[in-house]
């Protein structure tokens, strides 16, 4: 006689229920885990980053990377005959590329595998630290962009393996980019490998032209890291001063072709916050992200050089291009500050110090702006706010007001 006991229905439903209620309790656990394991990557590979900018600093005495020479604003009233001037004065490079050029100003684009380390000339948006759309110190081609972008620039990548497109120099949840750098990463030398013609040249000098970014005319030869500088940091801090009394003008703000110490950046330590300023900051919205991670909204932005996927004219990863960092009151980038200090600055909490700071410098210098300059070139649209996601209207890191000398935060509102 066979006394085997089957389970019954009944006993075989309760154990899929325990089964599923664990997997639905530890799933979560592990999504939040896994997540947490990410933002700490982040955080290392920011460190990372800021390392590399101290180590450049001191060798150079303090200076950081902007870019632009110091006294570039005396060669010329505008950001390109400025260039100009400052390169005719200098003899910097010669008539062919790749043949014989000596370094310029701003960002090199690193050493391809022909062992040929190329510069940047004379475009303007690989010189000048931000370009804006309008006033003297602006750029047709890309306004909006900068050096500000390029942390990987190679006179930082020297300290980082000597590879621009290090994986430190990009954020884990950075999956748009970090997909369109696939082919980069394994290449030989640190640009990528070209298979398109730019411009009458091929190769490693092309591909970020065409292949990678659309069809857009500027070509950004070299990607762009997850982290971006903050602009007011590198220029002299009287390019934002909100004090109008200071330098008369109506609202504080002076475009740095204006002066000769325009673009004479202080150093780090001479930051009057040095704990609530950015210094480096992740640029695209990756924390705290709802929806997809292609932006919905660039046809919506006020300079057409970026794109969503249904317009291929634009520069945009493979037809698609993330939200940015300030486009949300839910992120929360991952941030390095003027004193070192890794963090992640809570854009909700900015919005909050910014209305703060706002009643603040309207009382005392009678003019209406907060943490951020609402009278730069790009007014109440700051970097890219029109854009947004939703109604956050709040833009710290870039257009921070009174420069490196501001906050982007305040301490009463910071972690709340």
């Amino acid at each position: 006689m066979n006394n085997r006991k089957a389970f019954t229905l009944v006993e075989l439903l309760v154990v899929i229920s325990i089964i599923a209620l664990l997997v639905g309790i530890l799933l979560p656990a592990l999504s939040r885990a896994r997540d947490a394991a990410m933002i700490n990557t982040a955080k290392n590979n920011i460190r990372n980053v800021y390392m590399a900018n101290a180590n450049y600093n001191s060798e150079w005495k303090g200076n950081q990377f902007v870019g632009a020479p110091s006294d570039l604003a005396k060669y010329g009233d505008t950001l390109s005959t400025a260039i100009q001037g400052y390169l005719d004065n200098m003899s910097a490079y010669g008539d062919e590329a790749g043949g014989g050029w000596s370094p310029g100003p701003g960002v090199q684009f690193g050493e391809t595998n022909t062992g040929q380390v190329w510069f940047c000339g004379n475009v303007q948006v690989y010189i000048a630290p931000y370009c804006w759309g309008s006033g003297p110190t602006s750029a047709t081609q890309a306004p909006r962009h900068g050096t500000f972008l390029y942390p990987n620039t190679r006179q930082i990548a020297e300290y980082m393996e000597d590879s621009i497109v290090n994986k430190a120099y990009f954020s884990p949840k950075d999956s748009i980019v970090l997909d369109a750098l696939k082919e980069c990463m394994s290449s030989e030398g640190n640009l990528c490998p070209g298979d398109n013609n730019y411009g009458g040249y091929s190769g490693d000098y092309a591909t970020f032209g065409i292949s990678k970014f659309g069809g857009y005319s500027f070509p950004p030869f070299i990607p762009p890291s997850s982290y971006c500088y903050s602009p007011a940091n590198m220029v002299n801090p009287d390019v934002y001063d909100v004090d109008a009394s200071e330098n008369g003008t109506n609202n504080g703000f002076r475009d740095p072709c204006t002066f000769n110490t325009g673009f004479r950046a202080p150093t780090l330590d001479q930051s009057r916050y040095p704990s609530l300023k950015s210094y480096l900051m992740e640029h695209h919205w990756l924390q705290n992200v709802t929806g997809e991670a292609c932006h919905p909204r660039w046809d919506a932005a006020q300079y057409d050089y970026r794109h969503t996927s249904n317009d291929g004219s634009g520069w945009h990863w493979g037809g698609c291009y993330p939200s940015l960092a300030v486009h949300s009151f839910r992120s929360v980038p991952v941030t390095c500050f003027n004193d070192g200090h890794i963090g992640m600055m809570d854009i909700n909490s900015c919005d909050k110090a910014d209305n703060i700071v706002l009643n603040a410098n309207s009382d005392e210098y009678g003019v209406a702006t907060g943490t951020w300059h609402r009278f730069t070139h790009d007014g109440d649209s700051g970097y890219w706010l029109e854009a947004g996601t939703d109604w956050m209207d709040v833009c710290p890191h870039t257009h921070t007001a009174f420069g490196s000398n501001g906050r982007d935060i305040t301490a009463d509102v910071a972690g709340n």
